[in-house]
């Protein structure tokens, strides 16, 4: 079990603090000292589908959806790694879109899957969690928040959601994808909503699930 998995587990038990990931996350703590700290927990083998089971529980009105959010995520934090070669953490809390009120100037792209489901799935970010996240995809060449940037996440957040609606058509579901979008200073407030706090090496951002476009 890696430091990651470890990790997740830990916060899905409440071990761990949101303080304590930037660390994590660096290397700066070792395998055998989160193992130790996880002690006897349960086995786990799917902690950030299990950290969305956890975020949703009691929301009703997302009920019908928490299991394809639980897919999503799934997917998402292995893209994270597959294509921008980082490691992921997601907290276990739905977050309210009111944290956004008073945060720094964000920058978020999302995509509308359309056809036989609804799901649309963003990044809200900081401008420099923005860009750097843009450059893992991108290059250093990514310079433009407007436009290299938005231009590079847009381009992963196709590939993540070309992926997952292959997922969907194994299942003998028929989904279409719009084309991705991009804006400033976005505060989600759409039905069937999951606000989600997600940490890497590049910074922490907000994914957000819901059956509305929110952009």
């Amino acid at each position: 079990m890696s430091c990651i998995e470890y990790s997740q587990r830990l916060l899905n038990a409440g071990l761990l603090t949101q303080k304590e990931l930037p660390a994590i996350l660096s290397g700066e703590v070792s395998e055998q000292a989160l193992r130790e700290r996880f002690g006897k927990q349960p086995p786990d083998t799917h902690p950030a589908r299990s950290a969305v089971l956890q975020a949703a529980k009691g929301l009703r009105d997302i009920e019908q959806e928490v299991t394809a959010y639980a897919d999503y995520v799934e997917l998402f934090t292995a893209s994270l790694y597959r294509f921008l070669k980082l490691s992921s953490l997601v907290i276990p809390q739905c977050l309210d879109a009111s944290v956004l009120e008073d945060a720094p100037h964000t920058w978020a792209v999302a995509q509308h899957i359309t056809g036989d489901v609804s799901i649309v799935n963003g990044i809200i970010a900081r401008d420099e969690v923005f860009l750097a996240l843009a450059r893992r995809y991108g290059g250093d060449a990514v310079e433009d928040l407007k436009g290299d940037a938005t231009d590079a996440l847009e381009e992963f957040l196709n590939v993540v959601n070309g992926l997952y609606i292959v997922e969907l058509a194994n299942r003998k579901i028929e989904p279409d994808l719009d084309f991705p979008l991009a804006n400033e200073d976005v505060i989600p407030r759409d039905s069937h909503q999951l606000l989600l706090r997600v940490y890497t090496e590049a910074g922490d951002f907000i994914l957000v699930l819901s059956t509305d476009a929110f952009l």
